[in-house]
């Protein structure tokens, strides 16, 4: 049984066919595109988490409370 580890494979170290060698390449292939993915998403969640703070903290300044409600 080959154990399959994204990071360490011992797949690396047999004897492939082509095809096998094709297989792997888009398997890892896949698994870097995961990875820059994932990447962009949190980049994309921090900035968003970080305007939503500033808006959060901005609207809690505007807020007066001894002004009368209208």
């Amino acid at each position: 049984m080959i154990y399959l580890d994204h990071f360490n494979s011992i797949e690396d170290k047999e004897l492939k066919s082509i095809d096998e060698l094709k297989a792997l390449s888009i398997r890892k292939q896949r698994i870097e595109n995961d990875k820059k993915f994932r990447k962009y998403i949190l980049d994309i969640n921090q900035r968003y988490r970080v305007m939503t703070d500033k808006k959060s903290k901005h609207s809690f300044k505007k807020i007066n409370p001894f002004r009368r409600a209208a």
